[in-house]
């Protein structure tokens, strides 16, 4: 696994957005919706950050992200 926990989140004000590992790569899941397949969480946090998910309801709202996966918060396994 790379040395990366299961996942990350990153609260907005419109609301939480996660990177979850998903078979060899990672999705971005916001609003109960999931999408991509990023090599790394890191591509993902850019993705989400530059608002490039596939998700309309994450890419429309605008809302900053840092792309840097070290501002985001770790979740352990059992998420």
């Amino acid at each position: 696994m790379s040395g990366h926990p299961m996942g990350f989140e990153f609260p907005t004000s419109a609301g939480t957005v996660r990177l979850d590992k998903a078979g060899r790569g990672w999705a971005v899941r916001y609003v109960g919706k999931k999408r991509g397949l990023w090599r790394s969480p890191d591509d993902a946090a850019i993705a989400v950050a530059r608002h490039k998910t596939g998700l309309p309801q994450w890419d429309e709202c605008r809302e900053p992200v840092s792309q840097d996966i070290i501002d985001w918060r770790p979740l352990d396994d059992s998420i």
